[in-house]
């Protein structure tokens, strides 16, 4: 499943998106989600520590909000040519 995680990382129970994901699903933060992946950020730790890969951000997002640099080793930068790709990969997903 593609999880698509557009709210602040603020305003999300955390905890509870957590129980909804699967070590095969992919997560894409999009607008003000892509806080959660700055560098050392608390807000998806215990996921991070459990889940060895599947973490991606939207580029252009995070280049708006002049992130880019500051994103955590485990989050991808990716392009909407690859976010239609994970689209096509997933047949189920779930907005945030």
């Amino acid at each position: 499943m593609l999880h698509l995680i557009m709210s602040s990382p603020v305003t999300l129970d955390i905890d509870y998106l957590e129980t909804f994901i699967a070590q095969t699903d992919d997560i894409l933060l999009l607008q003000d989600a892509v806080y959660a992946g700055v560098a050392n950020s608390h807000y998806f730790s215990k996921l991070i520590a459990k889940k060895k890969s599947g973490f991606y951000v939207l580029e252009e997002d995070a280049q708006a909000r002049g992130i880019t640099t500051l994103l955590g080793p485990k989050f991808q930068l990716i392009s909407y040519q690859q976010f239609v790709e994970l689209t096509v990969k997933h047949s189920k997903q779930i907005t945030w």
